[in-house]
């Protein structure tokens, strides 16, 4: 009976990987910004995450740019009122522990004419300024970000040399300045890595079903620690250096070619399983050229995140995702194990079985985004 309840756990996720397209996470990016008497927070907004009626849509897509260029004023209006409205009930900002007021500015509408900034992909984004007064006496300034699930609030810090990137999930809070009781202000210091170890876990723990199919397939040839640890390093070498030069620009490939490959290494994983249950070279060396794609599929989650970034800044946030990716893979693992724990007199059965589902997964996957994306 356990047997059949573990099959119809694995038929449940095949079936969900039809409906996930690769690792989509929606985010809000401010610089922050000190100026006499004045603390701002600058960014570009995606339209079609402000507006309530598109923000929230599984797969949403982008508004167009020319299109929002050419709406009439009345739902030009409407933008601006429901940009600030969405912002307003995601960000909360304190100072010495109390909230503080700010207003909100859009530059783009005071063009003539009226037009957005420019974005390679035709997507509408518009120029935002969080603007607040500085406050008397010491304390520190806090953003607190409370998005949905999927989110993350990220924001650079403007100081060239000391600057960082820094990330944080639905929740949680960024500390942007300390001000001494002398009233010097001093961008308060932050982990290298700042909230990227924990956005590496969530891409893959809860949100990258088709990595953790991948990593499960791993799991299901020899289930034992010491070839699965060996692998999984392997795969975090390959993928980490792809994601590396990926995000560096080094590397450019068609984002759909990467999804169809990624789903292409999890078919073929579960293919060999049914062949081979013993890992050799021929695994190690699939894991790792597998590795060099999957860190592609990573980069297309972070480029955009990290446009901006000077390549001096990367290494705190590339070090940080990788660490939590890894972490989230032996987290996988660990689970896996205490599943088939109970199952020991069926492993062999249990490793057919599930081969046979991650088989069919990759190649949903691969239909799907060859001729239905």
């Amino acid at each position: 009976m356990k047997l059949f309840r573990l099959l119809g756990v694995l038929l449940v996720l095949s079936g969900a990987a039809g409906k996930v397209a690769g690792h989509q996470v929606e985010t809000v990016e401010f610089e922050f910004q000190q100026t006499a008497g004045k603390w701002r927070l600058l960014g570009e907004m995606d339209i079609a995450y402000m507006l309530p009626e598109t923000r929230k849509v599984p797969g949403g897509q982008p508004l167009s740019r020319e299109g929002v260029m050419k709406a009439p004023p009345e739902e030009l209006a409407r933008i601006r009122r429901e940009t600030e409205n969405t912002l307003r009930s995601l960000l909360r900002l304190t100072y010495a522990g109390k909230d503080i007021g700010w207003r909100i500015e859009f530059p783009d509408f005071d063009k003539q004419p009226f037009v957005l900034p420019e974005e390679d992909a035709d997507w509408a984004l518009l120029s935002t300024r969080l603007v607040m007064d500085a406050q008397p006496g010491p304390g520190e300034l806090r953003v607190h970000w409370s998005g949905e699930e999927e989110s993350e609030l990220i924001i650079l810090t403007e100081d060239s040399e000391a600057g960082e990137i820094i990330s944080v999930q639905p929740g949680g809070e960024i500390l942007l300045l300390n001000v001494a009781a002398s009233g010097v202000a001093t961008a308060a210091s932050q982990s290298a890595t700042g909230g990227w170890v924990y956005s590496g876990f969530r891409h893959v723990l809860p949100l990258g079903l088709d990595h953790m199919l991948f990593i499960l397939g791993l799991f299901l040839m020899v289930p034992k620690w010491k070839p699965l640890l060996t692998q999984s390093l392997l795969f975090t070498v390959a993928h980490s250096t792809t994601l590396a030069i990926a995000v560096l620009g080094w590397v450019v490939l068609p984002g759909r070619i990467v999804e169809i490959l990624i789903a292409f290494s999890i078919a073929f994983i579960g293919v060999e399983n049914l062949w081979s249950h013993k890992v050799g070279k021929l695994r190690y060396s699939l894991v790792f050229c597998f590795g060099l794609v999957h860190g592609l599929g990573f980069a297309s989650v972070l480029a955009e995140k990290l446009e901006a970034v000077p390549p001096a800044r990367l290494t705190g946030p590339l070090l940080g995702f990788n660490v939590g990716v890894e972490l989230a893979q032996l987290t996988v693992l660990t689970l896996a194990f205490l599943v088939l724990w109970p199952l020991k007199r069926w492993t062999r059965q249990v490793q057919t079985a599930g081969s046979v589902m991650v088989v069919l997964a990759g190649c949903g996957w691969m239909m799907e985004r060859m001729f239905f994306s």
